[in-house]
């Protein structure tokens, strides 16, 4: 679960969690059970599992690579006919 809380040096706690048979230093806020992520520090979780997967996927750089958010392409009318004439010529061809 990620939140965006404002999060000081002062307020994290190091622990280390072990689960299934991985040792990983992280941090929680004082006085919470919320974990934060080691490698970033902007993401926060209430499982260990979450943040063993987000951590997981830190290490196959999947959170690196993440696209922004798709934009929508407006054509012209006609564009879309000239697409729509191309790909016909070549269907009509088989």
């Amino acid at each position: 679960m990620e939140d965006s809380i404002n999060v000081n040096e002062k307020d994290l706690v190091e622990t280390e969690i072990n689960y299934k048979g991985s040792k990983i230093i992280a941090y929680k806020l004082r006085g919470t059970s919320i974990l934060v992520c080691p490698v970033c520090k902007l993401s926060y979780f209430y499982s260990e599992a979450d943040l063993i997967n987000h951590i997981i996927a830190h290490a196959k750089g999947f959170i690196e690579k993440r696209r922004g958010t798709p934009t929508r392409i407006y054509r012209k009318k006609e564009e879309y006919w000239n697409l729509y004439f191309y790909m016909n010529r070549y269907l009509v061809a088989f």
